[in-house]
C-alpha cells in the first residue's frame, strides 16, 4: 500500500470543505424558514472561505517548487467519516441546523487536527492550525447558541 502524499492531503481537504459547502447550500435550497435558510448559507460561505485558503496554501506550495514531506505514514484520510448521512429537509428547523453544524464542525476539527500532525511544511501547519482554531470558535459559536435556545425547545 502507497503512502499518501502532501498534494493529496490538500487534495483531502479541499473536497471535505467542497462536501460540506454543498451539504450546506443543497439544505438552503430546500428550507423554507428564512432564518434556516440564512444560517445555511453563512455555513457554506464559511466552507468556501476554507477551501480558498487551501488553494492559497496550494498554489504558495507550488511555487516554491518543492512539495513538502509528509512525516508520518498514512494509510488512508478517512473519507469514509464524511459520507455518514446527515439530514437536512425542507421541515428542518433551527435547532437541526444547529446540531448538524455541531457534528460537521466536530467532523472538520478532527481532520485538520490529524493533517496537522502529519504534514512538517511550516506553511501548511500555520494553515492547518488556523482552519483548526476557526473550526473550534464555529462549533463554540453553535454549541452556545444551543444552550442558550435550550429554553425555547424545551
Amino acid at each position: 500500500m502507497e503512502e499518501i502524499t502532501f498534494s493529496e492531503i490538500i487534495s483531502y481537504a479541499k473536497i471535505a470543505e467542497d462536501n460540506a459547502k454543498q451539504f450546506y447550500l443543497d439544505a438552503a435550497a430546500k428550507a423554507t424558514q428564512s432564518n434556516v435558510k440564512e444560517l445555511l448559507e453563512a455555513l457554506a460561505a464559511q466552507e468556501q472561505k476554507h477551501k480558498d485558503y487551501l488553494e492559497e496554501l496550494d498554489t504558495k506550495i507550488k511555487a516554491k517548487g518543492a512539495v513538502p514531506e509528509v512525516h508520518e505514514k498514512i494509510r488512508n484520510l478517512g473519507y469514509a467519516r464524511m459520507i455518514e448521512p446527515q439530514t437536512l429537509d425542507a421541515d428542518s428547523d433551527y435547532k437541526d441546523v444547529i446540531e448538524v453544524a455541531m457534528q460537521k464542525e466536530k467532523e472538520a476539527i478532527d481532520t485538520y487536527e490529524t493533517l496537522f500532525h502529519y504534514v512538517e511544511d511550516p506553511d501548511a501547519k500555520k494553515l492547518f492550525e488556523l482552519l483548526l482554531e476557526e473550526e473550534r470558535r464555529h462549533l463554540k459559536q453553535f454549541e452556545t447558541e444551543y444552550e442558550d435556545l435550550q429554553d425555547q425547545w424545551n
